[in-house]
């Protein structure tokens, strides 16, 4: 048996590096295309500990990925990228997903494990609304009042659907409607007789709103169907839900949908809300945040090696593609802009902060020259010359570092991606000033000097913060982590938060 030491956690995984070596189990794949990224082929693994992340690849690499690694079987995989999980049906509630490319070296594995990794929602949660529509969930129950399987048009094309009620082993149930092959599975019980019990488990399924209630729905492909299934994980709750005398709970329908109108300011119009409030934002827009540096995340290098021309991030090309290029002492690169291998390149900030006011903690993410408004220095002066990849990102330079316990005003965008995915970064579009916003000295210049570098707000919004040290919290966050790779992800409610209040002066109305 592999020896789990060998292997890193997913849990651990981060994009300062790409060089990872991970042991992993495929709980399913299929094929998908999207107007972004094409044809794509996708996967949902998971490791020993049975902590869950989403892959994807290109179409091309498909037939070599799923000889190694077909579902349910174990495999190994070397030299794999992590970026950030986006999308509005994630497959996990890991905040990265993982990237196979070209380079990956995949083999299989000696581990023998058969679990299946299923993590069940609560009906009752999905029933009030409080289990979140962006992530796909596992859901098991006994199939009610089952109907025909019955040919529908959806959108010019001929489409199966089956619809039937999931109940649990306390009586709740909730309405289902499955579609295409997943709908065809259920057909022989549809003809052969519907008093018959039938013990349905969807993984990966997504929950939808159709007039008024909430339904149970497949992901497209991205969901499996588990009929009657012998599965170790879940006999205990298959025999209760076998029972024949089980009743059925009348779940009132909720009335009403959400408003999700997209309003838009101007920076001088835009609100100044707390981080709490930007948490629970359920509509598009952007608004300028009040707040303190808490820490700097190091799950991320605070560079990218980006296209001097584009600024856009490129890759790097390995040494015996070169061919007959004659400058050896550095390395080429891809520009996809540029649509030529290019040298012209050089470090871009790209900053991911922790956060806070007096109301929560926040993740927000500075790039370029934004980045640079509040460093005070072109991220090139800071940089050591390797274009290798980051070992240890703990290590930063003091410029940045220094930046822990300042305050700042930020103009922030509060996107789709926050609102309907629940990603909990939010992208820095402008540091804002006037004549007399930030009163905070440093050893070398004051904030109020720097954060005027890129200045939108009036000078009649003008907004005062007392100086807080960058002694209190000078610590990377990844080092105030525990190492138990079992933990929950950090989120805004539970990151641990400085101590020391900030102080907010009152603001004179003329």
């Amino acid at each position: 048996m592999s020896k789990l030491t060998t292997f890193v956690p997913l849990t651990k995984l981060r994009p300062f590096k790409d060089n990872w070596r991970i042991q992993v189990k495929c709980l399913h794949s299929w094929k998908q295309n999207t107007p972004f990224a094409g044809d794509t082929f996708e996967m949902v693994l998971a490791d020993q500990w049975g902590n869950k992340i989403h892959a994807t690849s290109k179409r091309s690499l498909m037939q070599r990925i799923q000889r190694v690694l077909p579902i349910d079987s174990w495999g190994v995989i070397e030299h794999v990228t992590v970026t950030p999980a986006g999308g509005q049906y994630r497959t996990t509630n890991y905040k990265y997903k993982m990237v196979i490319a070209e380079d990956a070296v995949l083999s299989r594995s000696d581990l023998v494990d058969d679990r299946i990794f299923i993590s069940l929602a609560n009906y009752e949660e999905i029933e009030n609304g409080t289990k979140k529509q962006a992530f796909l969930i596992d859901v098991i129950g006994r199939i009610h009042d089952l109907g025909d399987v019955q040919t529908v048009q959806v959108s010019g094309e001929d489409r199966k659907r089956v619809l039937f009620r999931l109940v649990d082993a306390e009586g709740n149930n909730l309405a289902c409607c499955l579609w295409g092959t997943y709908a065809e599975q259920l057909e022989p019980f549809s003809l052969n007789g519907k008093d018959q019990t039938i013990i349905c488990l969807i993984r990966f399924a997504k929950i939808k709103e159709f007039r008024g209630e909430l339904q149970i729905t497949n992901a497209f492909d991205a969901t499996r169907l588990f009929l009657n299934a012998m599965i170790p994980e879940v006999s205990n709750i298959t025999q209760r839900l076998s029972n024949d005398d089980l009743s059925v709970v009348l779940v009132p329908k909720p009335s009403g949908k959400k408003d999700g109108k997209r309003i838009l300011y101007n920076w001088n119009d835009a609100e100044i809300k707390t981080i709490a409030e930007v948490a629970e934002a359920n509509q598009v827009e952007i608004c300028k945040i009040i707040c303190t540096i808490e820490a700097i995340d190091t799950d991320w290098s605070w560079f990218y090696i980006g296209c001097n021309r584009h600024q856009k991030r490129v890759l790097k090309i390995p040494k015996v593609d070169y061919g007959r290029m004659t400058k050896k002492d550095k390395p080429m690169f891809r520009c996809e802009l540029c649509r030529s291998n290019i040298n012209t390149v050089g470090p871009k900030f790209k900053l991911h902060l922790v956060v806070k006011d007096d109301s929560a903690t926040c993740n927000v993410m500075l790039l370029g020259s934004v980045g640079k408004s509040i460093v005070g220095v072109d991220a090139e002066e800071l940089w050591d010359g390797s274009y290798e990849e980051i070992e240890d990102p703990d290590i930063l330079p003091e410029h940045i570092l220094s930046l822990v316990g300042k305050s700042f005003c930020f103009g922030i965008s509060i996107s789709s991606d926050n609102v309907t995915n629940g990603s909990d970064t939010f992208v820095v579009l402008e540091v804002c000033s006037g004549d007399k916003v930030l009163t905070i000295q440093t050893d070398s210049q004051s904030n109020s000097d720097m954060v005027t570098t890129s200045s939108t707000m009036s000078s009649g919004s003008a907004m005062m913060l007392d100086q807080i040290s960058s002694d209190e919290c000078p610590t990377p966050i990844t080092k105030r982590k525990d190492d138990d790779c079992d933990l929950q992800d950090l989120t805004s409610s539970s990151k641990k938060q400085c101590t020391k209040i900030i102080k907010e002066e009152k603001i004179k109305n003329d």
